[in-house]
């Protein structure tokens, strides 16, 4: 008989779910980035169990904390000067509550009142908060320019969330907003008479044509034809990376060491970034999309398709084109359009469990083989895999 004090073995440790959004500033450089978590509580089960450095790539980590945790909880696991915590305004007429929000204020912690509206008896909290979070949707246009008006003369940033297209970034940025959040970010902005980059476009046409295959001399061939590749693909082979004693002289050579799958990515992933006017944050969310539906996919043969898939779901924001037009200037393969297009088939159903992920719609890995945990343990893996890939272009 075992002994009442037999070692058992643990369960398996549950996967966190969490997703980031970007935060944006006027010039839509990076801030930063929201944790998107199942529940307040959660957040310190993310920031534990991952951690505030695989999670936000070494940017500033937004996250959001309720009454209980703020009153009850423990320190975070994270330097004040790391974090905006998030606070909800409808939970700021407590005078516990507002006592804490003080004290870290005065350690030098930013606190951003979420969901703001602004009513007299939340004076006493604005004088402690770093900025305020607005939402557009809640608001619309106009009451969007009451809640700036009543808040005008303190030193408070303003930071506009469901900034959801380019018409509602301008008019915040108008407005004297220091932050934004949205969908905007990935969504196109259509310029009549704006030209297409051709150049980028085709690189990525010739990327593309490849479809799912990885032929050696095929690639090589497509790299070799475009003098920007080549030369980024030597500069990359040859970099403190892979650590080697003999520099790689050719686009064979570096291949050779590479691998023809992860240059034919990296090189799709370069064209990407090449795209002129274009921010860096939108290329770590086109990798993280497709590194996650790579992940995803339960067909290893198909793999390849489905990163592309993922990878060239940003496409119409950088070319500045609706996604049909868009993807009429690149050769791909026909259900590729139909998964970016409609959402269809394999490739397509991983898409849309990626874009709900992104957005904090955690339910959607309930239809994934392997369920929520399966998606979760998928995110973590692809926003680290992301960040890492985008120093290196």
């Amino acid at each position: 008989m075992a002994s009442p004090t037999a070692a058992v073995s643990p369960a398996p440790a549950r996967e966190v779910s969490v997703s980031r959004q970007p935060v944006l500033d006027a010039d839509m450089g990076l801030l930063g980035f929201e944790l998107l978590v199942d529940g307040a509580a959660a957040v310190v089960d993310a920031l534990s169990d991952i951690g505030l450095e695989t999670l936000t790539g070494g940017h500033v980590a937004w996250l959001p904390l309720d009454r209980e945790m703020l009153l009850d909880g423990g320190p975070l696991p994270v330097r004040s000067d790391r974090v905006v915590l998030q606070l909800r305004a409808g939970d700021a007429d407590d005078p516990h509550l507002l006592e804490v929000v003080s004290r870290l204020a005065s350690r030098g912690t930013c606190v951003a009142l979420d969901a703001f509206a602004y009513r007299p008896e939340l004076e006493p909290l604005l004088d402690h908060a770093w900025a305020v979070k607005l939402d557009l949707a809640t608001h619309g246009a106009e009451g969007l320019r009451a809640q700036v008006a009543a808040l005008a003369g303190r030193e408070l940033g303003l930071i506009a969330t469901s900034v959801d297209t380019h018409a509602d970034f301008a008019l915040c940025r108008d407005l004297g907003f220091a932050a934004f959040q949205g969908a905007f970010l990935a969504e196109p902005e259509i310029v009549p008479g704006r030209a297409v980059p051709t150049q980028s476009v085709a690189a990525l046409g010739t990327l593309s044509d490849l479809r799912s295959s990885v032929e050696f001399e095929d690639l090589e061939r497509a790299i070799v034809r475009d003098v920007g590749l080549s030369h980024k693909l030597l500069r990359f082979a040859n970099s403190a990376v892979f650590a080697r004693r003999q520099l790689v002289g050719s686009v064979h050579e570096a291949m050779t060491l590479l691998g023809a799958r992860p240059v034919r990515r990296w090189a799709t992933a370069l064209a990407l970034a090449g795209v002129p006017d274009q921010p860096h944050s939108l290329l770590v969310t086109a990798l993280v999309r497709a590194r996650m539906c790579e992940l995803l996919t339960d067909d290893a043969a198909r793999s390849d398709r489905t990163f592309t898939v993922g990878m060239f779901s940003v496409i119409n924001r950088l070319l500045g084109l609706p996604m049909r037009e868009a993807l009429d200037t690149l050769p791909l393969a026909d259900d590729v359009v139909a998964a970016l297009l409609r959402g269809e088939g394999a490739e397509g159903r991983c898409l849309r469990v990626v874009l709900a992920w992104e957005l904090g719609d955690f339910t959607a890995g309930e239809g994934v083989a392997g369920g929520p945990e399966r998606v979760a343990r998928a995110y973590r893996d692809a926003v680290a895999w992301a960040d890492e890939t985008a120093t290196s272009l």
